[in-house]
């Protein structure tokens, strides 16, 4: 009985309190990863290289690894795009490797995106690394220790020069995984639809001063978090900002354009929690190829 409690409780953390999803700081820097509508806005082959580490100093606190690339094809509508994340909370290791697909026309002075990513989830446990008050209560020997399950995405996206706006779901086929391979009907857990609105806009202040903005909401699991961002561009090359949270955490965070093609970003959330007295810490590293002619003589901010 207090096996099957344990269990029922580990589902409920993964179901409805547990992180199910990577968080990130720097969104906006790497939209691919919030809606598969972006790919191919760039006008380039971009590629994007994300590291965090969340919450430092707590044991066991999630640490995420994200690769993506995405690019349009020449003279058509249409574009693909990769992403790999590794992400690692406790004892639990995820790869999530999906392939996009995003289809644009032209709306007004911007373009509407159509985005579907697929891939698959691969759950990696290390049933060893919990340790318990009661080993009676430790998880059985009969339980899964890796599950691959299938994943599906979509996402609208909208954006001019200057202002952005997207709304995307993830895990639509809301995969489920069993955790015991004997008590079946009860040791279920699953990945909930997740909904996530995005909205941005710059406005020219001066010749060489622009100010950013954008909000990120997202939805999981009946919860809501709301990240509101004001940046400031120096010279289109050097960027500041701050970002509030619905979540106690205040963000600081920064950008270099080294060329019209190479950028690096750092992102540094205080937590106004007793979870981590370090913080957590994200940097970026954005690279654009084969860069194509743009019709459009203003410089694209996102």
């Amino acid at each position: 009985m207090k096996k099957t409690l344990l269990i029922l409780t580990f589902i409920i953390s993964l179901q409805g309190f547990a992180q199910q999803d990577p968080q990130y700081s720097l969104y906006m820097f790497n939209p691919l990863g919030v809606n598969p509508g972006y790919a191919g806005s760039r006008d380039a082959i971009s590629g994007v290289l994300v590291h965090r580490s969340q919450w430092v100093g707590l044991d066991g606190a999630p640490t995420t690894q994200v690769l993506s690339i995405h690019s349009p094809l020449k003279n058509q509508n249409m574009a693909l795009g990769f992403q790999l994340i590794n992400d690692k909370i406790g004892p639990r290791t995820t790869q999530d490797i999906s392939l996009v697909y995003a289809y644009k026309i032209k709306l007004g002075k911007g373009k509407l995106a159509f985005g579907l990513r697929g891939g698959i989830l691969n759950y990696q446990y290390d049933w060893a690394k919990i340790e318990y008050r009661d080993q009676d209560d430790a998880i059985p020997t009969t339980a899964n220790e890796s599950f691959i399950l299938p994943n599906f995405d979509f996402g609208v996206y909208y954006n001019t020069n200057k202002f952005y706006a997207g709304i995307s779901f993830d895990h639509l086929n809301k995969p489920e995984f069993k955790l015991s391979v004997v008590d079946t009907a009860t040791s279920v857990a699953r990945k909930y639809i997740n909904g996530t609105a995005t909205v941005g806009r710059a406005f020219g202040l001066t010749e060489k001063l622009t100010l950013k903005t954008s909000a990120i909401m997202r939805g999981q699991n009946k919860q809501g978090f709301l990240d509101i961002n004001a940046s400031m561009l120096f010279n289109n090359k050097f960027l500041f900002g701050i970002t509030l949270t619905s979540r106690q955490t205040l963000i600081f965070l920064t950008e270099f354009n080294i060329s019209s093609q190479f950028k690096i970003g750092y992102a540094y959330d205080y937590t106004a929690t007793q979870l981590s007295n370090g913080g957590s810490h994200e940097i970026f590293i954005g690279y654009d190829f084969l860069k194509h002619k743009s019709q459009v003589v203003s410089p694209r901010y996102f």
